[in-house]
């Protein structure tokens, strides 16, 4: 190193300016190492965009042929790149034209580093998101670490929004319009070999001494810049995308698979092609500017106010316990080997944590094997796991037809049969197998915990860990407390919820608990409605196009009508008339028509797949006048905000959110209505009471719960603003 130079580093240093901190590297390249000390993750915010323009301006003020010769922008957080912008300062913002200028600061701000005249580079070692990924587009090059972490898309339309740093411009140059519509609409994310093969990246390097091993690339590329090899789109893509008919066929293409998907509901999507078709090809300052109305435009619709509400909610659920009595789990026990407690059992090795699964025949246990290895395959296929990371979590899964080797157990999980006689046994017996610290759980779907837990010696270990089928995709878990709960059992499988990736809303042990409890009328009020002559097609339909991604006999088809009956019956001997008469339901489980599985329900199916419906149902109901799609929506969701209102007054749980965060997560309630007790308050709380009152007067068994209607006197809402 040069004397000259020697001076320049210990000029520059290890300047701070806020979360980022420059160096300079010996061989004349500037490092900016971004680490946030109040966060766990990287965020933009104002705050640090303003330090990043500090960072820009020093680079300017020392720019010489000497140094810098090339600029890395590096995490100092292990696994951890820019995980996004800061989403509660979109709340922060006041109007439109404030929206639009603080994209603008931005987007120039971005716009003078892709400027710089040296190579710039992220060095991409986890999720890198958003306002992070489009920092990174501005970045001549991207490189990125091998590690499962690093995940890069733009995750906005999720939000309601769409990139307004000038990802909508960026990215579709460097990868392809189709490529980059596809990233764009759905918000997904790619890994870093998914991401170099469609040419986002430049270059995967090892984990390992990433940050060392991103600025020997730097160095290689400074010596040959021709070594980086950089991927461009196939000659038909650009063919498609230059010649104009093709090209907008493609967009309305694009149209209309949104408008098919999501019926219209979501304007973002909608939004973000037609941003991309009118600024293709149009000039950088032109399509910018375009951009960033549209974000403006988009961040005050009451979708993305319902969306961000609902990503709070959840990220707030998913926060760790502030206590330290959650116990270490390390190794379970899952008892039943059913669909359920295969999956549930894969989902513990996933996250390196053995799990014993034990049922009393090997037909069950070889089948979850089966699965299992599947599921893995699928993982190993997208290069998320290698071959000899599948075998070992593989064998962390123990099958076994007796309850030996429960001594090390942290934790038991059931998942057997839905028979309370049959639970409780399982438990005495449990009892003397395991040690007195393990942890019972119960994926239970609407039985007493309370009552599994009768006899044992120590109750209070017993704690509900209800999964939703598919437990692999489902993201919700309740986790049911008694009022007997030990705190350190309720705080263990919480922590352990939010280690497998789930979001945990903790309900209080009361039949159906909540999501079934509130899912239930919703359910007999449509196999009423069947009843009484309402076409099956008309009632699915009409819920689907309010938002619900399942109609309510389709869900009741893919759940199994045998369950549902047990289900409705727990529930009605527990609430009455609270819950229709499940007289259908009960006729055609006697028929053995149970749904899906057997190939017949509310609907027809062959090989899985629905081919019409059972037109015996339809035949056999005396005929009723048509009701609307509003009018059927109305029946069926007045009767969960009345029975939402109704858990929320006995403290199953404490708050409006928790339902409304349960209700998008469990059941599939569309997000973009911010969940079922903010709907309820938008389509007015009196309207619902009266709809509620007059139908009891037309004979329905129930009417307006009192919380509803004090609430309605008063002018009350669920939700102060």
């Amino acid at each position: 190193m040069t004397l000259a130079f020697r001076e320049r580093e210990e000029e520059v240093g290890r300047s701070e300016y806020g979360p980022f901190r420059l160096e300079a590297h010996a061989s004349g390249i500037a490092l900016v190492w971004f680490d946030d000390p109040a966060r766990k993750v990287n965020l933009l915010d104002s705050e640090s965009l303003a330090a990043l323009r500090r960072v820009l301006d020093s680079l300017r003020q020392r720019s010489d042929s000497a140094y810098p010769r090339a600029f890395v922008l590096l995490s100092a957080k292990e696994e951890q790149f820019i995980a996004g912008a800061d989403v509660a300062e979109f709340d922060r913002i006041t109007s439109s034209s404030d929206a639009e200028a603080k994209a603008r600061e931005a987007q120039q701000l971005f716009e003078e580093f892709s400027a710089l005249p040296y190579p710039t580079v992220a060095a991409i070692n986890g999720p890198c998101l958003g306002g992070g990924a489009e920092l990174a587009l501005a970045m001549r090059h991207r490189i990125a670490s091998n590690s499962r972490k690093v995940s890069i898309g733009l995750p906005e339309v999720q939000l309601g929004i769409l990139p307004g740093f000038g990802g909508t411009q960026r990215l579709p140059r460097l990868i392809g319009l189709v490529p980059a519509m596809d990233l764009l609409l759905t918000g997904r994310s790619l890994d870093s070999r998914r991401a170099y093969r469609i040419g986002l990246v430049d270059a995967v390097l090892p984990h390992e001494r990433f940050s060392e091993r991103a600025v020997q690339w730097t160095e290689a590329l400074l010596q040959d810049s021709h070594a980086v090899k950089r991927r461009s789109p196939a000659l038909p893509a650009r063919i498609m995308e230059a010649v104009a008919p093709i090209r907008n066929a493609i967009f309305s293409q694009a149209r209309r698979n949104v408008l098919r998907q999501t019926h219209g509901h979501y304007p973002a999507p909608l939004e973000i092609l037609r941003v991309l078709r009118a600024t293709w090809g149009a000039a950088s300052a032109v399509g910018l500017e375009i951009e960033r109305e549209a974000v403006a435009k988009l961040l005050f619709t009451p979708e993305s106010k319902s969306l961000r509400r609902i990503f709070f909610l959840r990220e707030d659920a998913k926060r760790k316990p502030e206590t330290v009595r959650a116990r270490e789990v390390k190794h379970v026990a899952v008892m039943g080997a059913g669909t359920m407690g295969g999956e549930i059992a894969y989902l513990f090795s996933s996250r390196n944590i053995r799990a014993r699964l034990r049922d009393l025949k090997p037909e069950p246990l070889l089948r979850s094997l089966a699965h299992a290895r599947s599921l893995f395959q699928r993982e190993v296929s997208r290069g998320r796991l290698t071959k000899a990371e599948m075998d070992q979590a593989l064998a962390r899964i123990q099958p076994a037809l007796d309850l030996s080797g429960l001594k090390s157990a942290d934790l038991v999980l059931e998942a057997v049969v839905e028979d309370l006689p049959v639970k409780q046994a399982l438990f005495r017996e449990l009892e003397g197998q395991a040690p007195e610290r393990c942890v019972f759980a119960t994926n239970t779907s609407s039985l007493s915990v309370r009552a599994m837990a009768k006899g044992l010696k120590n109750p209070g270990r017993v704690v509900g860990m209800h999964f939703f089928n598919p437990a692999t995709r489902m993201p919700l878990v309740e986790v049911i407390k008694t009022e007997i709960s030990d705190a350190a059992a309720v705080e263990t499988v919480i922590a352990l919820t939010r280690r497998l990736g789930k979001t945990p809303v903790l309900v209080a042990d009361a039949p159906g608990f909540l999501v079934n409890r509130v899912l239930m009328p919703y359910l007999g009020e449509a196999v009423a409605l069947i009843e009484r002559g309402q076409p099956v097609r008309a009632v699915d339909h009409a819920l689907r196009d309010f938002g619900i991604p399942v109609g309510p006999l389709e869900l009741l088809d893919e759940i199994g009508l045998d369950v549902a009956r047990k289900v409705a019956h727990v529930l009605r001997d527990a609430y009455g008339d609270r819950l229709p008469p499940a007289t259908l339901i009960d006729r055609l489980v006697a028929a053995g028509e149970l749904g899906k599985k057997s190939e017949q329900g509310f609907y027809r199916y062959e090989d899985g797949r629905r081919k019409g419906v059972n037109q015996e149902i339809e035949s056999s109901a005396p005929p009723e006048g048509p009701l609307t799609p509003p009018q059927i929506v109305d029946r069926l969701l007045d009767v969960m905000v009345n029975e939402a209102a109704l858990a929320l007054e006995e403290r199953v749980v404490s708050r409006p959110e928790d339902v409304d965060l349960a209700m998008v997560l469990g059941t599939g309630f569309p997000p973009f209505r911010g969940g079922l007790l903010r709907y309820a308050d938008t389509a007015g709380i009196g309207v619902i009471v009266e709809r509620l009152a007059r139908r009891q007067q037309e004979g329905a068994t129930v009417g307006p719960c009192g919380r509803l209607q004090q609430m309605a006197l008063s002018g009350r809402t669920f939700y102060k603003e």
